[in-house]
């Protein structure tokens, strides 16, 4: 009985990519913040009032889902720094290469999984 349960401790560790991977859902919400700066103020965009924007975290195999709103009156997209797009490149975000802008009023949800990176 022992040895059955060291058996199974050894794959529980030397296997775990039967962890699970998760679906990580974010909302941006895209819209003008007044910011002061060498005092000069002067609005700007930003994501959920953060500039900066917000931090995404996942892990390896997590499938992202991020749904952006657009509250500004220019057309926006994200584009992903940092996130390699393997075989999900509408979502990589530069608008009128990979994808059309997000007009005034409207939504669009990116979907992308983390693949190969960390």
């Amino acid at each position: 009985m022992g040895s059955l349960i060291r058996v199974l401790v050894l794959l529980a560790f030397l296997f775990p990519v039967l962890v699970d991977c998760a679906v990580r859902h974010y909302k941006f919400d895209v819209v003008m913040k007044n910011t002061t700066r060498l005092c000069s103020s002067k609005p700007i965009v930003t994501v959920n009032g953060k500039f900066p924007g917000p931090t995404l975290y996942a892990r390896e195999d997590d499938t992202v889902l991020v749904r952006v709103v657009n509250h500004v009156k220019y057309n926006v997209s994200i584009h992903w720094h940092g996130v390699r797009q393997l075989r999900t490149g509408w979502a990589d975000g530069p608008a009128y290469i990979t994808q059309c802008p997000i007009p005034t009023g409207q939504s669009y949800v990116y979907n992308f999984t983390i693949t190969g990176q960390r």
